[in-house]
């Protein structure tokens, strides 16, 4: 008996609970979501791209205003990723924004924008989407377009 409860112990101990995250790859894996979230207030869409950790804190202290406890700032290694940050403005759905690669030249890069919705009930509900991406290093200059 002492064996069994020993052996229960020791797997209920050593396994470790795999943490759920917001991280999920676009359609080509160079875009990955880091932070999707439904209140940002602004009254038009805003599009930023953020290349340095300073940026990023300052973004975050503005989404983080009116939230206790706030929406805890990733880590990002800016000498090889940088951040894209797409809010929504006023939406009168509770559909979120999701960003994906469109093609573009040699010099810029086209980054859509798309409202989705997760539900297929259509809520009439006035939301502040937003949504953080981030993506590897690049010079190209990126242009966002909605879709």
């Amino acid at each position: 008996m002492k064996v069994i409860l020993i052996s229960i112990l020791i797997l209920a101990t050593s396994c470790k609970s795999q943490k759920k995250s917001i991280v999920e790859t676009s359609n080509n894996d160079k875009l990955v979501l880091l932070v999707q979230d439904g209140y940002f207030f602004t009254d038009k869409i805003e599009t930023d791209v953020i290349r340095d950790e300073k940026a990023l804190k300052s973004f975050f202290s503005k989404v983080n205003k009116t939230r206790k406890p706030g929406i805890p700032v990733p880590k990002v290694d800016f000498s090889k990723e940088m951040i894209l940050v797409a809010c929504m403005g006023e939406q009168k759905t509770a559909a979120m924004p999701f960003l994906k690669m469109l093609e573009g030249s040699k010099q810029e890069q086209v980054i859509g924008i798309e409202l989705k919705s997760k539900s297929k009930k259509t809520e009439q509900i006035t939301s502040y989407p937003f949504c953080v991406y981030k993506m590897p290093t690049s010079t190209d200059k990126i242009i966002f377009r909605q879709l």
